[in-house]
């Protein structure tokens, strides 16, 4: 854990934000100022697994090499004398899992268009690059306000990003990870069906799906597809019909069209994200 004091390339720690599994988050401030910054640091537990290290690396890289108005801004990027690598991003104060459990069910559908057109255009930034992010989900959406009317979305994590090889001819510095056949690379909510059967040859239309799943969130207040245990989830998410009636006639039907065949089981018969991202705009 870092101290508050404690000083990284001209940031100084005054607090610990959160602490997960496999990073630590600290708030900081730039010298002479008031503005804060996020710090994310790689519990020095996992710094002897190159995989998880390179994931990290990763995420810094593609935050570096990918400048959008709606990708989180990576500021500075390194390794501390323990050991383990830092990130030092923007600081936001909110995220889209705390606003959906403030609101306490659907968001009016204008906000939910808004902010989908918004997510959209990021992950099309990064499908440009040959980059499927494959964790979308409410708690890497961060917000820059509390107000939902006025919130601009930055995505954020792409610690599960998959990243072609052929991105070290864009300079993007590109370290070695395992995505095995048999891995689930993502959150079970959220997952494409073909992240379930085989998340290494997932392509961009899987992040097609999880937004959808996540536009579905937004406008009905709950989740298409519950279940307690995984293999029931998997069922639901490869086998059953999302159901879009729940949407309710406070959804546009354009709207409810475009959800139900962004979740669409077969890949090539969900829309692009450059649809996606013309069809939400035109109902904006």
């Amino acid at each position: 854990m870092l101290a508050p004091g404690v000083r990284i390339e001209g940031y100084e720690v005054v607090s610990v934000l959160a602490i997960g599994a496999i990073c630590h988050v600290y708030e900081a401030r730039a010298d002479g100022t008031a503005q804060p910054v996020a710090v994310k640091v790689l519990h020095e537990a996992w710094c002897a697994d190159h995989e998880i290290v390179n994931r990290f690396r990763n995420e810094a890289s593609v935050l570096r090499s990918i400048q959008h108005p709606h990708v989180v801004h990576l500021l500075a990027s390194g390794m501390l004398p323990s050991g383990s690598p830092y990130m030092i991003l923007e600081r936001l104060p909110t995220h889209l899992a705390r606003a959906l459990v403030d609101a306490d069910g659907a968001l009016p559908s204008r906000t939910a268009v808004r902010l989908g057109s918004q997510i959209a255009s990021a992950l099309l930034a990064l499908h440009g690059r040959g980059i499927v992010h494959r964790d979308l989900k409410p708690a890497n959406v961060l917000l820059d306000a509390h107000e939902l009317d006025a919130a601009q979305a930055r995505l954020a994590d792409l610690g599960l990003a998959k990243v072609p090889s052929e991105a070290r001819a864009e300079q993007i510095a590109v370290g070695h990870v395992s995505t095995g056949g048999s891995a689930l690379l993502g959150t079970w909510d959220y997952m494409a069906p073909e992240q379930w059967i085989k998340a290494k040859t997932a392509g961009a239309q899987a992040d097609v799906y999880s937004l959808g799943v996540l536009l579905f969130q937004m406008l009905g207040g709950r989740l298409p597809f519950v279940a307690e245990e995984p293999k029931d989830l998997m069922a639901l998410h490869l086998f059953e019909r999302p159901p879009i009636s729940r949407l309710g006639q406070q959804t546009p039907p354009a709207l409810r069209e475009l959800v139900g065949r962004m979740l669409n089981k077969v890949p090539s018969t969900r829309p692009t994200m450059q649809e996606v991202i013309g069809q939400l705009d035109s109902l904006r």
